[in-house]
């Protein structure tokens, strides 16, 4: 059985060699500190709503799209391929929670500690 096949836009929330320096200096930096607490919420209770502050305030940055079926497939090629499936943009890390995928009618996910959320 065939899957239809759809691109899904990738957002990563990427730091400035400046941004790393006020980091590893104890700074604040929101972008950071809203990553942290993605990463943290191992409940998914909030990532959606962090996601979505994140995201309005300009945080992620689009890196790449990548053709799939669904959400889990986005998921898999996005850490282990295949690369043909990846159109890249820019730098790309391996998918992980906090990053938003958006699909092609514009619904907002971001991979939590198990599964995804919608991001409002």
């Amino acid at each position: 059985m065939r899957r239809d096949i759809m691109k899904f836009q990738v957002y990563q929330i990427q730091f400035t060699e400046s941004q790393y320096r006020a980091i590893n200096s104890n700074e604040t930096v929101p972008a950071f500190e809203a990553r942290n607490r993605m990463t943290m919420d191992f409940g998914g209770d909030n990532i959606g709503n962090i996601a979505s502050d994140a995201f309005e305030a300009g945080y992620y940055t689009h890196v790449s799209n990548i053709e799939a079926a669904d959400l889990e497939q986005v998921f898999e090629i996005g850490n282990i391929g295949p690369e043909s499936d990846i159109e890249r943009l820019g730098r790309m890390s391996s998918i992980s929670v906090g990053d938003i995928l958006i699909d092609e009618s514009g619904t907002k996910s971001v991979v939590a500690s198990f599964g995804f959320k919608e991001v409002n």
